[in-house]
């Protein structure tokens, strides 16, 4: 007697929608993760103030907020692929209109609304918590690569924008770039499913035994989630985080070309610290997913926050490229743990979009912070001393709160609450 035919498909689309998941983090990033390089030719152009222009920055991520609240509720509820789509043209249009800019509040509205609100919110809340869904082994493998992907988005584009800049002119290169970043976005977000279920299949690595056990636990509701402790420690951790590498992410061009060094050289220490968050990226999700959240978190906000201090002491392009590669690994660092802790902390029934949703907003409070405030310190001393000690002491403050989280293994929440 001849055994069954095996129909199962030999690639599992979880690993479809990761790889398209890689190439939408990488492009609908791209726009905010290459903010530094826009900076010194908006000075030349229209002789604005580099703290005028950097609110910018921090408006694209005040004015995401409650788009992240907005998406991640939706995300729950409904097709991320339909979202995905909307938040495409969002992304695409912005960055043809941010070449048509002519006064400053067109820059706060365009950069701020359709490039942080309407576009990349969707995909940073939605499309991390999506892989946690379609992974139920090598889950930490699996954000790796995205994470990975997601620091890949400024070591290729932020030269490739100061260089189009300089080569073609600010409109000629924006409406190019925004066409084919239409394209792409749109082209991908068509093969995103919000879940296995979604189109009838199992999480990957998921076996009979996982999915008897997935339905004996209890879900667990969002407000008894903000009741508890662990998720605003979460939120701050983020939120001073994200302040102290902002003040880097989108001045750091800045502070080289400060010190004399040519533009597109400057604009590679952006790219630097981006190539270095690949690997860091990958591997701080590995060991997130293996020692916990509270050890790899705390080493790499702790690490961060030391590198930062090496911008005193940086003079010379070399300077530079040896702190962009120590604080890279950092910062890379930072940030990736967080949909593997809250799937380990409050179980795969709870409400993760909703739960990161809340992250994401303390880490774009950080964000808008620290993009703020290096431009206005420059502005005050004429230098970037003070922008560089400011940082690096925010940073320490997101220590203890990152060691105070439960260990690995010990549940945020009590056993057997119920929806």
């Amino acid at each position: 007697m001849t055994n069954p035919v095996d129909r199962r498909p030999a690639l599992h689309y979880a690993w479809i929608v990761l790889g398209a998941a890689c190439i939408l983090s990488i492009v609908s990033r791209a726009d905010s993760a290459s903010f530094a390089v826009l900076v010194d030719p908006l000075v030349e152009m229209f002789g604005w103030a580099r703290g005028d222009i950097s609110l910018a920055y921090s408006l694209a991520f005040l004015c995401s907020m409650p788009a992240m609240l907005a998406f991640g509720w939706l995300g729950d509820r409904f097709s991320a692929r339909t979202l995905m789509l909307g938040a495409s043209v969002m992304i695409s249009a912005g960055t043809v209109m941010l070449g048509m800019i002519q006064e400053l509040w067109q820059l706060y509205v365009i950069y701020g609304v359709f490039v942080g609100a309407l576009g990349n919110a969707a995909f940073a809340v939605m499309l991390p918590v999506i892989i946690t869904r379609w992974f139920h082994k090598k889950m930490g493998l699996a954000l790796g690569f995205y994470w990975a992907a997601l620091g890949a988005g400024p070591a290729i584009f932020a030269p490739l924008f100061r260089w189009m800049i300089e080569a073609r002119g600010w409109e000629s290169a924006f409406m190019g770039i925004g066409i084919v970043f239409g394209v792409v976005l749109l082209a991908f977000s068509m093969l995103i499913r919000s879940s296995p279920a979604e189109v009838g299949l199992a999480p990957y690595g998921s076996g009979e035994n996982d999915a008897a056990q997935h339905a004996a636990i209890q879900a667990v509701t969002l407000r008894q989630v903000l009741a508890g402790k662990p998720v605003w420690l979460l939120m701050g951790c983020h939120h001073l985080g994200c302040a102290g590498h902002a003040v880097v992410l989108a001045h750091g061009v800045s502070m080289a070309t400060h010190h004399g060094i040519p533009g597109l050289q400057a604009a590679g220490v952006l790219s630097t610290i981006a190539a270095v968050s690949i690997f860091s990226r990958f591997t701080f999700s590995l060991l997130t997913e293996r020692y916990g959240g509270r050890t790899i978190l705390s080493l790499a906000v702790f690490g961060q926050s030391l590198s930062i201090l090496m911008l005193l002491f940086a003079h010379e392009a070399w300077h530079f490229y040896v702190f962009a590669v120590i604080f890279g690994i950092c910062y890379g660092g930072e940030m990736v743990g967080f949909p593997i802790i809250n799937r380990h902390m409050f179980g795969p029934k709870a409400p993760l979009g909703s739960i990161f949703s809340f992250q994401m907003i303390g880490g774009s409070t950080g964000m808008a912070l620290g993009g703020w405030l290096g431009g206005v310190l420059f502005d005050h001393s004429g230098n970037y001393t003070s922008a560089i000690l400011v940082a690096s002491a925010i940073d320490f403050l997101a220590v203890p709160l990152a060691l105070w989280l439960p260990r690995h293994g010990k549940p945020a929440l009590p056993v057997g609450a119920v929806a």
